[in-house]
């Protein structure tokens, strides 16, 4: 395959990849419309199965599972090692939920996840008056912020591990779940960002970053997840 070959497939893979990313992204900025006070987890798994439908989604790459929805003490829980069964219990008017999307288009997967916030009854990306919750999206922020800065693509998956371990040490978090993963056609054969991982970020081509973190003597998670790849030495988000 010739250079110019090359380039036009893997720009062509990219466009893969940001097509399904892009549905994910859609789906989790309209979901804020159906979170309120009342909806369960159920609820909103059905109604992020349906918004990904219509953005063009065909599958699911995750245990077949449209979204793992979780709210309140369920925020904690780590999926990767734990059956996931979404609750029929509803939120409150104030709360905490995660929702992570794991969607395919023509074999081409996303995965992104999200934080809200239900204050006095109104969800927001951002929180305003809650302290955990406050605190929570400020760590999440900074770990993301962190890999923005640290990343290159000769960075070994435990070198990065390492490096997002200690700064979530230094936020007073516990890590609840995984860090994050390569993201490829395989995703049964997945790199995570771990201990004696040592493959590079530049290897992986595309990897994503989704530490679900509790602050340490807290009551909930938070989660925040995008997928970063290498434009060059550049790092980007999908």
């Amino acid at each position: 395959m010739s250079n110019m070959e090359h380039g036009d497939a893997a720009a062509a893979t990219l466009r893969g990849y940001r097509k399904v990313q892009n549905a994910a992204r859609q789906t989790l900025d309209e979901i804020v419309r159906f979170i309120e006070p009342g909806v369960s987890e159920i609820d909103l798994m059905h109604k992020c199965d349906e918004l990904q439908r219509a953005a063009g989604v065909d599958s699911y790459w995750y245990r077949a599972l449209p979204a793992l929805v979780l709210a309140g003490e369920h925020t904690c829980l780590a999926i990767s090692r734990e059956a996931y069964v979404p609750d029929s219990a509803r939120l409150r008017s104030n709360d905490v939920l995660t929702i992570d999307l794991n969607p395919a288009i023509s074999g081409y997967c996303g995965d992104l996840a999200r934080t809200y916030f239900i204050e006095d009854g109104q969800v927001r990306r951002a929180p305003r008056s809650d302290g955990e919750f406050i605190a929570g999206a400020h760590a999440q922020a900074s770990l993301h912020a962190l890999l923005q800065r640290v990343a290159r693509p000769d960075l070994r998956f435990d070198e990065l591990y390492g490096i997002l371990k200690e700064a979530a040490d230094r936020l007073e978090c516990e890590l609840l779940d995984y860090l994050g993963h390569s993201m490829q056609a395989d995703m049964s054969a997945l790199d995570f960002i771990a201990p004696n991982v040592t493959h590079t970020l530049g290897e992986a081509g595309l990897f994503t970053l989704e530490p679900q973190i509790r602050l340490k003597g807290g009551r909930y998670g938070f989660k925040h997840e995008n997928i970063y790849f290498f434009a060059g030495t550049v790092l980007h988000e999908l």
